[in-house]
């Protein structure tokens, strides 16, 4: 019996034991799980431009898509350290710095990468010393036009290479003669166009086929006209390709456009076309602020319908044709056009160079495979000569090993070397790569040929679909990595961008398969978040975002900040804006605390042009150009608010006052003491006179002009289609102020800022850089720098000093560069301080750009599906890596097995 009720008890707490676990599963079945080969995680970016080529992408967007899909030759840690091995993601097993010659002053440095032997492409294909000597010589190619400065390196034999000749007097002046053979030729076709619309024949200068005529007869009746033909083409050709781009760039923008009028009411849905977002983008659709309507010279009225009806090609013909051929100077000027075409004649100008002249130099002396043919030594391991596999890859037991030795020293140089080695077998073509020979110039690149670099490095599909050996591909939205299409990657019509797991990643599959990023304003980002439409977003770090997300966490919404290595700014584009003293007012006009006030606490004021994450800041800095309608800043006053002295008040590292002169004249005119403020009429007068300094005159119906021409009417524009933008607010009120100085100010989004900015298309914008790990500043400030930024600053027309107008720019410019040239000739870190303390307060003293905040980087995302135990470690994140900086790592929320 005894038995009986032991068994029938063990039934009994068998059977209860089965339903407690059917109860737990129940509850655990309650959770959502997921699987990270079947779902796909959705990230929200910002709308590409597009440019999705390693070599050539400059936004900050397509940049991140990018670097999706490449390894880099070294990596950093959340110090800044590079960081290399092989527990990183890089393609550097090993790495090794060496100095030659005296301690103090070394003559040279070499720097010597082991390549490891496993790192495959997304196609399967080995990543090799041929990939990473291809990627070298296009980035050091006197066709590269990228925002990659690798050439600003002073490598051995570089000069040589790029130049075709050993004599260093040859090799300074090399690039001149070409630039100014372009300048001619662009002069040539303006003044044939002049000439033959005002004394040959007028109607030409609305007739483009009249025009091709008269040109084509005026190159025969003239000498020295012998390219203006060809070269009409060609503009007429790159303008054409401009408004094409910016009509793919306003696509699907116009229900994001949003208005304000003077009084700062919203308003929204305005826009109901492709067409007008477009035409409104290119100024044909004009908002008043003052009655609250757009009006365009399309139409009579508000009622855009006729403009609705058009297709794509009549509304692109229609501003092709009101600046073509008429506005041909204006084109070349003003436009995007006058970029690219430009970089057309100069690269022009070179390949007919190039193709005269035979090859004197082969390759460029530094840059060695070292262990080619005899063994090389790298902190103190000896690599023999490596043997390979049938399919090209390196025999396990064996490395390659590649030293680029540079002269002198060059603490940025390590960072330039981090590149990510794109494939060749991709952005080449067959035939060069059939040709390549270490001996000889033959590394996968026709060198200094424009039709190489236009038609096959930066061929329009590698342009839309980026490749390498990255944790992850491009892909198709139905899946799949192969014959992959930009139409694919980006279907245009979608805002999706596809991603798959490269397979053959060094660190081993991306736990997630398919990620999909959706191109997002930050204004919708968050409500896309909580609807389930994405996971993860990038919102504004504002204070009380980071409020609503804390009430969200019962929701599944979860968020995080890490400091940013960046920082806002407002840019003024010299040649837009030629007079050095307007731009200062410009400066003087734009309150910056109101644009951190943006952010609420999440961000701070920024004085220089640099991200506060720099150990180079410096920490003493104030505003170079106190807003005028603020208090005059506590720092120019003693105890008691009295303004100090001159000598009190110098910079003791550079020795000029640390604050505009003609501000502290002025405070000390109206007997001001720190922390005062001046009238709204001083505030006027001050800005009125500082303009009139430099020649303006004024006129009632006009504004301020100077000499007949450059009227001060300008455009201030804020990246993207959204009013709500930390910098718009700023921007309105300085319009205020400006327009009763005299000038007449459009403040607006533009969808296309990107764009323009790539170009030097703009004027006054706000924007944002995100900085890099060392504090070089040659990418973006240097004179010899072929990065967009430069010409955002206007540094063409200020190095030629056209019209004359730009001898103290152009003095400053040739300091800020010599600066530049010696915060790089050292490794002592207090020395680069104050060479870049020198350097930031030149650029503010240049007038071209005004720092305005600093601040965190804001991630929110959903947590019941995205994994928060797989992002990067706390402990490990910083201002040089963020939450998901090893995205191969993140994965889903899944079930135990």
């Amino acid at each position: 019996m005894k038995n009986k009720i032991k068994i029938t008890l063990a039934i009994t707490l068998a059977l209860m034991m089965v339903a407690l676990n059917v109860m737990l599963i129940a509850c655990d079945d309650d959770k959502t799980y997921y699987n990270n080969e079947t779902d796909n995680v959705v990230f929200a970016t910002q709308p590409a431009d597009g440019v999705f080529n390693p070599f050539f992408s400059t936004s900050a967007v397509d940049g991140s898509m990018v670097g999706l899909t490449q390894i880099g030759m070294l990596g950093n840690d959340k110090d800044g350290n590079e960081a290399y091995g092989p527990n990183e993601a890089v393609v550097t097993l090993d790495y090794e710095e060496v100095l030659e010659g005296p301690a103090i002053n070394p003559t040279y440095t070499t720097y010597k990468f082991v390549l490891k032997n496993n790192v495959k492409f997304s196609n399967g294909s080995p990543l090799t010393i041929k990939d990473v000597l291809f990627n070298l010589y296009v980035y050091l190619d006197t066709m590269y036009t990228g925002s990659s400065t690798i050439y600003s390196t002073d490598i051995v034999g570089l000069k040589a290479y790029r130049t075709q000749t050993r004599t260093e007097s040859e090799q300074d002046a090399f690039m001149k003669k070409f630039e100014q053979n372009a300048t001619t030729r662009k002069n040539n076709l303006l003044n044939a166009w002049d000439d033959i619309v005002v004394n040959i024949d007028e109607n030409a200068k609305e007739d483009i086929d009249l025009l091709r005529t008269a040109l084509q007869q005026y190159k025969q009746d003239n000498t020295g006209f012998d390219y203006i033909v060809d070269d009409f083409e060609k503009a007429v050709e790159l303008f054409r390709e401009e408004l094409q781009n910016d009509f793919n760039n306003a696509r699907g923008t116009y229900e994001d456009i949003d208005f304000k009028d003077k009084e700062g009411n919203l308003y929204k849905n305005l826009l109901k076309s492709d067409n007008e977002a477009f035409l409104y983008n290119e100024n044909e659709i004009k908002w008043n602020r003052q009655t609250g309507k757009l009006e365009s010279s399309l139409t009579t009225g508000d009622d855009f319908t006729t403009i609705r009806e058009m297709s794509e090609a009549e509304v692109i013909d229609y501003v092709f044709n009101r600046h073509m051929p008429a506005n041909l100077d204006q084109v070349l000027d003003g436009w995007a056009t006058s970029a690219t075409f430009r970089e057309y004649l100069v690269n022009d100008e070179l390949s007919r160079y190039n193709a005269n002249n035979p090859t004197a130099v082969p390759n460029i002396e530094g840059i060695k495979f070292a262990n080619f043919d005899e063994a090389c030594e790298v902190n103190g391991i000896s690599y023999g000569v490596p043997e390979y596999n049938q399919d090209g890859s390196v025999k396990d037991g064996y490395n390659e090993v590649l030293t680029i030795k540079i002269n002198g020293v060059d603490p940025k140089a390590k960072w330039n070397f981090s590149f990510g080695v794109a494939p060749m077998y991709y952005y080449s073509d067959k035939s060069h790569i059939d040709a390549f020979n270490y001996a000889e110039n033959r590394f996968g690149v026709e060198r200094g040929n424009s039709d190489f670099m236009q038609n096959v490095i930066k061929d329009p599909e590698k342009i839309g679909v980026p490749v390498g050996a990255g944790p992850y591909a491009a892909s198709k939205a139905s899946g799949g990595i192969t014959n992959i299409k930009g139409s694919d990657f980006r279907p245009q019509s979608q805002g999706v961008i596809y991603f798959e797991r490269n397979p053959y990643f060094v660190m081993g599959p991306a736990k997630i398969k398919t990620i999909r990023y959706s191109e997002i304003d930050s204004k919708n980002q968050l409500n896309s978040l909580y609807n389930g439409s994405i996971d993860f977003a990038e919102p504004n770090a504002k204070k009380e975002t980071e409020d609503e997300l804390k009430g969200k966490k019962k929701d599944g919404i979860g968020y995080d900040t890490v400091d940013t290595m960046g920082y806002g700014y407002i840019g003024i584009n010299a040649s837009k804006v030629p007079s050095l003293n307007v731009r200062q007012a410009i400066m003087h006009s734009i309150d910056t605390l109101e644009i951190v006030n943006y952010y609420k606490g999440t961000a701070e004021e920024i004085y220089r042009s640099m991200s506060k994450s720099s150990w180079a800041y410096p920490s003493n800095a104030i505003a170079y150009y106190p807003y005028i309608g603020g208090p005059i800043p506590t720092q120019l006053g003693d105890a008691n608010g009295n303004i100090k002295s001159d000598s009190e008040l110098l910079d003791p590292i550079d020795e000029q006052l640390i604050v505009n002169p003609d501000y502290i004249d002025f405070v000390r005119e109206k007997g001001k003491k720190a922390g005062e403020r001046f009238s709204n009429e001083e505030q006027i007068e001050f800005l009125q006179s500082i303009i009139e300094a430099d020649g303006y005159l004024y006129d009632s119906n006009r504004g301020y002009y100077y000499k007949g021409q450059n009227k001060c009417e300008y455009e201030f524009a804020i990246a993207g289609n959204d009013p709500d933008h930390p910098a718009y607010s700023a921007m309105l009120a300085a319009d205020q102020l400006l327009e009763k100085v005299g000038m007449k100010i459009t403040v607006r989004p533009r969808s296309d800022a990107l764009t323009q900015l790539a170009s030097g298309g703009l004027t006054v914008w706000a924007a944002a850089w995100g900085s890099t790990i060392d504090p070089d500043m040659y990418q973006v400030y240097h004179k010899d720098s072929t990065a967009t930024s430069t010409l955002n600053w206007g540094y063409r027309a200020i190095k030629a000093n056209a019209g004359g107008r730009y001898s103290r720019e152009l003095a400053m410019v040739n300091t800020l560069s010599q600066w530049i040239e010696e915060g790089r000739e050292t490794l002592d870190q207090p020395e680069r301080e104050r060479t870049y303390h020198k350097c930031l307060n030149e650029v503010m003293r240049l007038a071209v750009e005004l720092p305005t905040y600093q601040r965190q980087d804001l991630y929110a995302y959903n947590f019941n599906k995205i994994d928060e135990s797989t992002f990067t470690p706390e402990g490990d994140r910083s201002a040089f890596k963020g939450i998901i900086s090893e995205m191969y790592t993140l994965s889903m929320v899944v079930k135990d097995r």
